[in-house]
């Protein structure tokens, strides 16, 4: 057996013990001078008054709804997470026009002919001035928009 054992045992009986005394009731009453005593046990001279403390199942969830800074802390943590939300909706969007802008550019890279779709369904094929300008202009937007 461990050396501090046996206090541990002492305690815990004692402990469970006296915790009977938590669930009395508390009596008062007023003597003659005006004076108001409060007491766990009641005065056989006195009129006495009962008083039955309030029982609560989770006294912390009822301290939690009082308080005006808990209602503060979780609008705050709230508008965090919203702000959080659209920070990452916007860096998804950031990300998709970076692809599409990769993906431009390396089809002129590629080489070949390129060509635009006209209204009327015809194939128009880009000369090289106007492959190097949409090239200028792709390169342009990927670092504003990317870097």
């Amino acid at each position: 057996m461990k050396k501090g054992q046996p206090i541990g045992i002492v305690l815990l009986i004692v402990c469970s013990t006296l915790s009977g005394n938590l669930a009395a009731k508390i009596y008062t009453w007023v003597d003659k001078n005006g004076k108001t005593h409060f007491s766990d046990q009641p005065i056989n001279n006195e009129e006495v008054t009962t008083i039955n403390p309030q029982k609560h199942n989770n006294i912390v969830s009822t301290v939690a709804k009082s308080n005006q800074w808990q209602q503060d802390y979780n609008e705050a943590k709230l508008a965090k997470a919203e702000q959080t939300k659209k920070s990452a909706q916007k860096k998804k969007v950031k990300q998709a026009v970076c692809n599409q802008l990769k993906s431009q550019m390396a089809t002129i890279e590629q080489g070949g002919r390129l060509f635009v779709m006209s209204a009327d369904g015809e194939r128009k094929y880009q000369s090289e001035v106007q492959l190097k300008a949409d090239m200028k202009r792709l390169t342009k937007a990927y670092k504003k928009t990317c870097r």
